[in-house]
Formats: C-alpha cells, structure tokens, sequence
C-alpha cells in the first residue's frame, strides 16, 4: 500500500494547535549541551501548542506562560 506524502504527514502530527502539552528532556549534556540547555529551562512544565511546524522537521511552536519555546516532537508529550 502506499501512503501519499500528505497522509503521511497528517498521521505524524498527534499534536494539534491548542493542545495543552508537556516537555521532556530527551538528550544529555554530553550529547548535545546546547540543546541539553535550552529544554532544561522548560523541561515537565505544561505548555500550549501555537503552532505546528512541519518542515523540515516536525516541531511546534509551545507557550508557556510569557515564554515561548520552539520544540521538536519527540521533546513533548500530553
């Protein structure tokens, strides 16, 4: 069966603008000490989906209170 790029990308977006969601540290600083910063000042606290970026990589745009951050989807969870 083969799936068309657009069904594709529908099915990988489980998130959704509005959704209320919440960041996980998915890398250690040895790994990639940028990126081991930036999600530590936002890791377990609850956020709102602004907008959902798909390309090149899938990501969302996510509030948090007057912060916003920009994250890749497997650094969220509901």
């Amino acid at each position: 069966m083969i799936i068309s790029d657009f069904e594709n990308k529908h099915e990988m977006i489980p998130y959704e603008v509005g959704d209320s969601v919440r960041v996980q540290q998915t890398c250690t600083e040895e790994e990639d000490s940028e990126s081991f910063y930036y999600i530590k000042e936002f890791d377990k606290k609850k956020g709102e989906v602004l907008e959902v970026i798909d390309h090149p990589r899938l990501q969302y745009r996510v509030r948090f209170g007057q912060a916003e951050a920009v994250l890749y989807h497997e650094e969220i969870m509901l």
